[in-house]
């Protein structure tokens, strides 16, 4: 058999859309990276058009055509999507967790219809703890071309920057609003008055606009819908990044704060693997006032930020579309290696 790491291999992803969410930034980023190996890489979802938020150099197709198709690899990580999964051709099937306590979490890690796949450690010790099921790493990524460090700035503002999408609860927005306002409040009169700064996209399955009903004490701006390289620099423009997430597989926030230099502070989830307290960030408990006193630790100390600074964009360099690339093949290598 043709060793698959110098074959063409022939890769299917069946996905719930195209819009601006991390889990369909994996499979974007992942196919580019294959694509640019030489491999083929073909998105399914239910519409069939083309993204529009970052460049995919692989085929997409309507859901309506994976029956009439067959891939020597085919990856899902969407539960409503398994009718699909089931009946699609292929020689290898990986269903890819991509988030915590997914509906169905248990039957779907001990199918026998595919392999695991996990995008982070936390999210395989959760399916070896729970299920024990061995799912295969395949963790990260950042694109490291796009989010990258620039040149030192001070706008006189003390900008902390957050991921404004308060549809979804598990995010944490009102935790981090209230801890920034506390924050500002302790802080008092000061000659870096503080401000938050959130960003959200409006459309794609994501409809809700964060502004609507938002309140907070402290003065902020909101920036939607933008591209790549404007998130890049709006990353770029802020002293501080804050996440509060819960049962998140691979924090893709963190992981772009890091790599474009931007001190971060959150909670575990989704970051185990970039975030260790101390060294890459401040990692705290779930709730306003350890957010709050995570905060006050960077503004306090700029030697530490420095440090941490520094060492999360070491750490992250670990983690580029490129090695998430090559622990999928592994993965593949391995199931395709039994194949008569």
């Amino acid at each position: 058999m043709t060793n698959p790491t110098d074959a063409r291999l022939d890769f299917a992803a069946l996905l719930p859309g195209v819009g601006v969410f991390g889990g369909v930034r994996r499979f974007l980023e992942i196919g580019n990276e294959l694509i640019r190996r030489g491999h083929r890489f073909t998105i399914y979802h239910p519409g069939g058009e083309r993204p529009d938020w970052l460049p995919f150099q692989g085929e997409v197709k309507p859901l309506s055509k994976l029956a009439a198709a067959r891939h020597q690899i085919a990856i899902c990580n969407d539960p409503p999507l398994l009718d699909d999964f089931e009946r699609a051709r292929a020689d290898v099937k990986f269903f890819y967790f991509v988030l915590e306590n997914i509906r169905g979490e248990r039957a779907i890690a001990r199918s026998d219809s595919w392999s695991a796949l996990a995008n982070s450690t936390g999210m395989a010790d959760r399916l070896w703890n729970r299920y024990r099921v061995r799912a295969d790493r395949v963790i990260g990524g950042i694109n490291l071309g796009t989010f990258h460090p620039g040149e030192p700035r001070d706008s006189g503002e003390y900008r902390i920057l957050t991921f404004g999408r308060l549809s979804r609860r598990k995010k944490g927005v009102p935790i981090v609003v209230s801890a920034v306002e506390m924050f500002a409040r302790r802080l008092g009169e000061t000659d870096r008055p503080v401000k938050l700064v959130l960003f959200d996209h409006i459309g794609h399955g994501n409809e809700a606009d964060p502004r609507d009903g938002f309140s907070c004490d402290v003065p902020h701006e909101f920036h939607l819908n933008l591209g790549q390289e404007d998130l890049s620099a709006l990353y770029r423009g802020c002293d501080a990044f804050v996440s509060a997430e819960k049962r998140a597989g691979w924090a893709n926030t963190v992981a772009e704060s890091m790599a474009c230099g931007v001190p971060v502070v959150c909670t575990r989830s989704g970051a185990v693997d970039l975030a260790v307290d101390g060294e890459t960030a401040v990692v705290v408990r779930r709730q306003r006032w350890f957010v709050e006193r995570g905060l006050r630790a960077l503004y306090g100390d700029p030697a530490r930020a420095k440090r941490l600074r520094e060492g999360a964009m070491e750490r992250v360099r670990s983690f580029s579309w490129e090695s998430v690339a090559d622990q999928l093949l592994d993965a593949v290598r391995t199931r395709l290696d039994v194949i008569p």
